[in-house]
């Protein structure tokens, strides 16, 4: 009996390789729609246990996928795109069986790569389609079972926005901000002025567009901004800042409203450099340095300058308590231009 049932499962194994070249198998394929339930699954027991909705097939023989979390993601849930999604077969004769993978319909960029085992696979989506992913068991005695999920699949999200730099502070916005405001009055984003602000949309909506009133500190932005793409807004000047706040009037997302607002203070290093007033004695840099344009302090940085008033180097003291981090930062940006 045991090489009878061997014969037939090679027999049926070669009728489906000819199927795929145009030849006539005779094999009886069912097809298994989405069903009730869903599981969670077990790397360490290979097991299945329910937990909702979730997966398609049935308890003989079920395909459900899971996030790089572990999590199941439910029949009719897209794949994010640049991520490994991981495909599971379940069932009592899985072990015994022979199971073929495939990806039919595929318009997403999609790849299958190996798992730990015949029946497991990861798929890996990069562009907005759709893909149906096919699995067969060809049991012992020779029949088969096929079941399919199909999904639509998202486009890889690139982020081209990058790091902030010596010329350049990357703020982004939180994903889940949606019309709410980007930032809080309580930690606004501090730019020193000639600075580059480039303003990157982590939210997963494409409604956030920078509104600004009077050209303070840039242009507004013209149009919103996509899931991953940025908008650069070069700090101008100071002006249109609130005298209590220090906060620029005017900053929100034009596709919300002044609800949703965006708190940014400047900094202005070319000011700072001849304010007297962030001494104990009334002096400024000016005084020991020259003037702005003809500094002997150009070049010098963040951490030299604050050194230099910790250790009183020069007698730069005068500036103990009275100046702050931020308007060191952009002292030394100026002096770096």
């Amino acid at each position: 009996m045991e090489k009878l049932q061997k014969q037939m499962r090679r027999s049926l194994m070669m009728s489906f390789r000819a199927a795929s070249f145009g030849v006539l198998g005779f094999v009886t394929v069912v097809l298994f729609q989405n069903c009730d339930g869903g599981f969670n699954y077990d790397p360490n027991s290979g097991q299945l246990s329910s937990s909702g909705s979730g997966g398609v097939g049935s308890a003989q023989f079920r395909l459900t996928t899971f996030n790089p979390s572990g999590l199941v993601v439910p029949e009719g849930q897209s794949f994010e795109g640049g991520v490994d999604f991981k495909l599971v077969v379940s069932g009592q004769q899985v072990s015994s069986a022979t199971i073929l993978w495939s990806l039919l319909n595929n318009t997403g960029g999609c790849i299958l790569k190996a798992g730990t085992g015949p029946e497991t696979r990861f798929v890996y989506c990069d562009r907005s389609g759709r893909v149906t992913i096919q699995s067969t068991a060809i049991w012992v005695d020779g029949s088969t079972t096929v079941i399919a999920s199909e999904r639509t699949t998202a486009a890889l999200i690139v982020d081209a926005c990058g790091a902030s730099n010596s010329t350049r502070t990357v703020f982004r916005i939180p994903n889940g901000t949606g019309a709410s405001p980007w930032n809080s009055m309580a930690s606004p984003l501090a730019v020193s002025v000639g600075q580059t602000l480039r303003i990157c949309n982590d939210d997963s909506t494409a409604s956030h567009q920078l509104m600004t009133t009077g050209g303070s500190p840039c242009a507004p932005q013209g149009a919103p901004m996509a899931r991953g793409a940025f908008y650069d807004c070069v700090i101008a000047n100071a002006n249109n800042t609130n005298a209590t706040t220090g906060l620029y009037n005017g900053l929100y997302n034009a596709v919300a409203g002044p609800a949703a607002a965006f708190y940014v203070r400047p900094f202005d290093g070319v000011a700072l450099y001849a304010d007297t007033t962030k001494t104990s004695n009334g002096q400024s840099c000016v005084s020991c340095h020259n003037n702005f344009a003809n500094s002997t302090k150009k070049g010098a940085s963040f951490t030299g300058i604050r050194n230099a008033i910790t250790n009183n180097t020069g007698g730069m003291g005068v500036y103990m308590g009275r100046i702050t981090d931020n308007e060191l930062r952009a002292i030394a940006f100026s002096l770096n231009q």
